[in-house]
């Protein structure tokens, strides 16, 4: 599941970040298994979310949640031959998508094992990581990979550091990378080609 950021839609990944490009690369290099990839409107609230508040950016967030969990996932396991168990399911996005994935992904380790952010937009981490705090042994054990990236040039820096802070206090282990770059699309993709060679090793 391949997330998109604020004012986007289900099609930028495709038409701005060239995430086909770069898994048919990958696929062709022998570097990724293949999988499917999922990617949708990430607006379940509201069209556009700039200006938003906190409570409303966290109302979308829940809505979003409530359409992948209940709609979403169903129907691409109703009509795409695809693995349902939590080791053959990641979720990543950018930005906005990637508060999404990293809070729906945290949330519930029972569908995700592969759990990824990028220049994620991490507003309150506690409603983040809601149900790992008091169990990161088993949040340990569940995930097979914690991995999120933000550049040193991006606004969202400090707020990706201090969520890796926050991991890191309460032992939930994680890969967090600080690279050049800032708030753009040739960060993005650089991230999505370097996480996606991590999915599914072992399997």
């Amino acid at each position: 599941y391949l997330l998109h950021g604020a004012g986007d839609n289900d099609a930028t990944w495709t038409a701005l970040g060239r995430a086909h490009v770069i898994l048919d690369n990958l696929l062709a290099q022998g570097k990724a298994k293949p999988m499917l990839i999922v990617m949708t409107d990430g607006h379940a609230a509201f069209a556009q979310p700039a200006g938003t508040n906190t409570d409303a950016r966290a109302r979308n967030i829940a809505a979003y949640e409530r359409d992948l969990l209940e709609d979403v996932m169903p129907f691409i396991a109703a009509n795409y031959r695809v693995k349902t168990d939590r080791a053959s399911r990641a979720i990543i996005g950018l930005s906005m998508g990637g508060g999404q994935s990293l809070t729906v992904g945290l949330n519930h380790p029972e569908l995700f094992a592969w759990v990824g952010g990028m220049s994620s937009a991490v507003r309150e981490p506690e409603k983040v990581i809601a149900k790992a705090p008091g169990h990161p042994a088993d949040t340990n054990q569940r995930l097979k990979l914690l991995w999120f990236a933000c550049g040193k040039d991006d606004f969202l820096l400090k707020a990706n550091q201090d969520f890796a802070a926050l991991l890191k206090s309460k032992n939930i282990r994680h890969e967090y990378h600080e690279t050049a770059g800032n708030h753009s699309w040739p960060v993005w993709r650089r991230y999505l080609a370097d996480f996606v060679p991590r999915l599914f090793a072992g399997k």
